[in-house]
């Protein structure tokens, strides 16, 4: 579950990072794409860590199946490993977009076939994050100790879902406030992240204490 944990934290401080060496950079207008769009500034530095933030999802999904296959409850099972497999597919597809950057000057100039290589993985990592939390969260709802994520993992996806369609528009529309919306759609899957990382980190640190106190 470590990976879960420092997944966001890898990702806000790469974003936070990419604004601090570029020079005119806008957190408030501009795509967190525009950080690694070809020939960006930096982006030999950025792509390695927007790597390693992939990768930490992809061991979180790994550690969420695991988690869902050792529960003692088969109810939900299914729709549990479901939605860990589609979490591992989000980080896959999040990892495949780093190969098929924005083009330089984004969105706004003509499409190459990396820029629409590039809208493809990254509307799949959209879509497969949504189908995630929505799955997970089902199958947190048939679980006693882990019910209460469910109405925050349905929270989560709503706020998803509603902040992407904004963000959507913003874009095509070049809204100055289009990086900001896509941040807040950013967010609201990395606080999904962090927060059931965390809660089933310490939920398994517990259980581990408890049975070697049982054996004692």
């Amino acid at each position: 579950m470590l990976g879960g944990i420092l997944a966001p934290i890898v990702y806000v401080l790469t974003v936070i990072l990419g604004g601090v060496i570029r020079p005119g950079y806008s957190h408030i207008s501009q795509a967190v794409s525009d950080l690694i769009a070809t020939e960006a500034p930096n982006k030999s530095l950025l792509d390695p860590l927007f790597a390693l933030y992939n990768l930490l999802v992809i061991a979180f999904a790994l550690g969420l199946f695991q988690k869902v296959r050792g529960d003692d409850h088969d109810r939900g099972k299914v729709v549990g490993k479901l939605g860990a497999l589609v979490l591992l597919a989000q980080g896959i597809f999040g990892l495949i977009t780093l190969f098929f950057p924005e083009p330089a000057g984004g969105m706004s100039v003509a499409i190459t076939n990396e820029g629409a290589m590039h809208i493809v993985f990254a509307g799949l990592s959209s879509l497969t994050t949504m189908i995630a939390m929505l799955l997970m969260g089902f199958w947190f709802r048939n679980s006693k100790r882990l019910r209460g994520y469910a109405s925050f993992s349905f929270l989560c996806v709503t706020f998803v879902f509603l902040t992407g369609g904004l963000a959507a528009y913003s874009v095509a529309n070049q809204s100055p406030v289009a990086g900001l919306v896509e941040r807040l759609t950013i967010g609201g899957f990395l606080l999904w992240v962090f927060v059931i990382a965390l809660n089933l980190y310490y939920s398994e640190k517990t259980n581990v204490l408890i049975v070697k106190n049982a054996e004692m």
